[in-house]
């Protein structure tokens, strides 16, 4: 790096991005170690335990940062922590770094709940079963992309329950470090499926597509490098988490590229739903599968969703969405007769589900 004002203060900006992004780490973090106490039923605040951190911050080597100011620092973290405990906020799991377009839907369904990264799709539903988490947010189906077999597969070898669905537009972005030229840019990353989305508008940027694990991890990705050389595509939310800059909005091929995502919980939606999700394995005969589906259309139910994976022995799994309330008298027949004439079932929940989710994302605060 040339040392001048503009690379310095570049350098500053980056180095701000990292700490902000480690001091949310951390609050998540202290977060977690609430829940864990209160279900062993341990003291909550140990003083003792923030005096053993500040002794050892202090006696670490260090030229520039006096005692008095680490200790003034993380006075603050510790008040901060204290207060999040207090609040006691519900905590939603979702895959990916912050600023994937699952925490969008996570705040779109809920803006009062915390919602906290995890690296893979299976520590989301893993930690809502141990309870580190209140809720799980996944997405289930695509307009462009289908069925995300991934992420049914789980929900198949899960007991959790779907309390409630979010459906939303994802608007793909460019984002860049601030003050690039975009002149300058040669390649862009992005998790696979949102690279082959944006297609057209990477052709026509003459841009190398790099496959990342995750578009909010490429954007985290690109604040922590600042090359300026070097895009991402993710959404705008991860572009005011990260300090990057939109260079364009809405760059997907499609322009209404919807995705679904279900919320997931240890105990059923205790409120009367709108949307009902069904599991089951029908009989190895013919017409078996169409005499279910017959069941809805003689009750004239609005089936929105039928999917079907295999299980472990070979068999097809349906999964069923339809528009409707458990508490339905022709609901309640219909699923009995279900349960009765197919060779395993299970009832995944009833649960609300809004017509339409076009809120703005950009109003969605991090």
């Amino acid at each position: 790096m040339d040392l001048n004002l503009n690379s310095l203060r570049r350098e500053i900006d980056r180095i701000d991005n990292n700490i902000l992004q480690m001091l949310q780490k951390r609050l998540e973090v202290a977060r977690l170690v609430v829940k864990f106490k209160q279900e062993q039923h341990l003291e909550i605040n140990v003083p003792q335990r923030e005096q053993a951190i500040l002794n050892s911050l202090k006696s670490r080597e260090r030229s520039m940062l006096s005692a008095d100011v680490i200790e003034e620092i993380y006075k603050i973290i510790f008040t901060e922590s204290k207060r999040l405990q207090q609040e006691s906020c519900p905590l939603v799991a979702f895959q990916g770094a912050h600023g994937a377009y699952s925490e969008v839907a996570s705040r779109l369904w809920n803006a009062e709940i915390t919602p906290v990264p995890c690296p893979e799709f299976a520590d989301v539903f893993q930690g809502v079963v141990g309870g580190s988490y209140d809720y799980g947010i996944v997405p289930i189906e695509n307009t462009v992309g289908g069925m995300m077999s991934q992420v049914n597969s789980f929900l198949l070898h899960s007991d959790l329950f779907i309390v409630g669905a979010v459906e939303m537009s994802v608007r793909h972005s460019l984002l860049i470090v601030p003050g690039t030229d975009y002149r300058n840019l040669r390649r862009v990353y992005s998790h696979p499926v949102a690279l082959a989305e944006c297609q057209h508008f990477i052709q026509r940027m003459h841009l190398e597509p790099v496959a990342y694990f995750d578009t909010a991890g490429a954007a985290k990705m690109l604040a922590e490098t600042w090359k300026e050389s070097t895009a991402a595509i993710a959404s705008e939310l991860a572009a005011r988490y990260y300090n990057l800059e939109v260079l364009k909005e809405g760059i997907g091929d499609v322009s209404n590229t919807r995705t679904r995502f279900v919320v997931l919980a240890q105990k059923p939606f205790d409120g009367v739903g709108n949307k009902c999700s069904i599991t089951f394995v029908t009989e190895n005969k013919a017409g078996a599968l169409f005499r279910i589906m017959e069941l809805f259309a003689l009750r004239e139910i609005n089936l929105t969703r039928i999917d079907s994976v295999p299980d472990e022995t070979g068999n097809y799994v349906f999964f069923l969405d339809f528009t409707a309330s458990d508490q339905d008298e022709r609901v309640r027949e219909i699923l009995q007769k279900i349960q009765e004439s197919t060779v395993s079932y299970r009832f995944l929940g009833c649960y609300n589900e809004p017509v339409s989710t076009e809120k703005n994302v950009e109003n969605v605060e991090p």
